[in-house]
């Protein structure tokens, strides 16, 4: 094995040890820089530097970019071991934040303070995806860090660098913010589902069975037919639908173990699911089968197959599509009340709705059901809730509320027995 000890200046020396030839033809070269007070001194460290290489021990950086190692590393991990929605994510920290200031970095150089500081310039706005001139938020920064670590520690595993600088250095905090619950109280609630009334069958379906049950995004698109007991009255959520750009529609399984569950419809929902089913059986009989010439391809694939809510072709419903509707629905109903002219400023302040998330209609589901004086438990099994502390965190304000009304019962009993004793 060729080699070569060097001395670079006052007790300084520099040892090079070479191992064969990489794959491109050229020669594999390791390199340290040590301390010795002498050449003998020197020498050992050679030596055992040398049994290192051969070992195994020491990694062949060479002059390796981070930028050269996240491609590598996104190809041979990320798109073979993260779903599709994580790839997605990491992608975005990977070319958005992390590479643009680290990048070009010599992964074997990369050093703590190196990563400090990338933590402190990641609050700048410029690191934002949606041009508000404001920080970063401390939950993507953290997230940043976590992709970062993870690629520095494969980066560890697969021999490139001796360790992470990540492990060096204290993970960004994020403070635990109470969960914000935004939704329709009951009378708004009647309020929407009265302008519901006029809209299309399927929207008004996809609105109404996701306040009546409190299903997901993902899960409400993932229904089939087959999932749904029009007889019983129930549904069975079994999988999710996901959208990406690039992967299209798919299934996927549910959130956690407890999403996998079986959900009580109302009485009144059923007539409207059973309309909706005719009306698409009517398009698949008017358009045809795709494999058949026609233009109704539904019935193709099998993982998708008999959706309750499709495209005009009897595909699965792009996720995000209700969103956009609900959104669009929300601000059609206030511009018209806006547009009202025999009603004064506070009347239309009043019959106005305010502009929710589609999954706010699930925490309209469990807050009303809360309210009524359903128990918690049983509201965070109907919602796949893996903790029951997750449902009281999100439900705080109807649990006081039904707090409230405990105390107001409590107050009736103790006031009459004061008048009892009165007298």
């Amino acid at each position: 094995m060729p080699s070569k000890i060097k001395k670079r200046g006052a007790n300084s020396y520099l040892l090079t040890v070479t191992a064969g030839y990489g794959g491109d033809g050229k020669q594999i070269t390791y390199t340290r820089t040590v301390k010795a007070v002498s050449l003998i001194e020197a020498k050992k460290m050679y030596n055992d530097f040398a049994s290192e290489v051969q070992k195994g021990n020491v990694t062949d950086t060479g002059k390796m970019k981070l930028a050269e190692f996240a491609k590598k590393w996104y190809q041979e991990y990320c798109k073979k071991e993260l779903a599709p929605k994580t790839q997605q994510a990491y992608k975005v920290h990977i070319e958005k934040r992390i590479l643009p200031e680290l990048g070009n970095n010599d992964i074997n150089k990369i050093r703590p303070t190196h990563i400090m500081d990338f933590i402190n310039k990641l609050q700048e706005p410029k690191f934002r995806l949606d041009g508000k001139n404001i920080p970063l938020g401390a939950e993507s920064i953290k997230y940043c860090y976590r992709v970062l670590s993870s690629m520095l520690n494969d980066a560890v595993q697969w021999q490139i660098i001796p360790f992470n600088p990540c492990d060096r250095v204290k993970p960004p905090t994020v403070k635990n913010h109470a969960a914000v619950n935004n939704s329709f109280n009951e009378e708004q609630t009647i309020r929407m589902l009265e302008a519901l009334d006029t809209q299309p069958l399927k929207y008004k379906a996809i609105i109404l069975l996701t306040l009546a049950t409190g299903l997901r995004l993902g899960e409400l698109c993932g229904l089939q037919w087959s999932d749904l007991d029009l007889q019983g009255s129930f549904l069975t959520i079994n999988r999710a639908s996901q959208s990406l750009a690039g992967y299209g529609t798919f299934s996927k399984t549910p959130k956690n173990d407890s999403s996998n569950r079986v959900v009580t419809l109302p009485e009144s929902l059923i007539p409207l699911l059973k309309q909706l089913k005719a009306e698409q059986a009517a398009k698949r009989l008017e358009f045809g089968l795709k494999k058949d010439g026609g233009l109704w391809e539904g019935d193709q694939d099998n993982s998708n197959n008999d959706r309750l809510f499709t495209k005009w072709n009897g595909l699965p419903v792009y996720v995000q599509t209700p969103s956009q509707w609900f959104h669009n629905f929300l601000t059609a109903y206030n511009e018209t009340i806006d547009n009202n002219d025999k009603l004064t400023k506070e009347q239309k302040d009043a019959q106005k709705l305010p502009i929710i998330r589609f999954h706010d209609l699930r925490h309209t589901s469990g807050s009303l059901l809360i309210a009524n004086g359903i128990p918690l438990k049983n509201v965070s099994s109907r919602l796949g809730h893996a903790d029951i502390r997750t449902t009281g965190n999100i439900y705080t304000h109807a649990l006081q509320s039904v707090d409230k009304q405990a105390a107001n019962i409590m107050d009736n009993i103790i006031s009459k027995t004061k008048k009892g004793q009165a007298k």
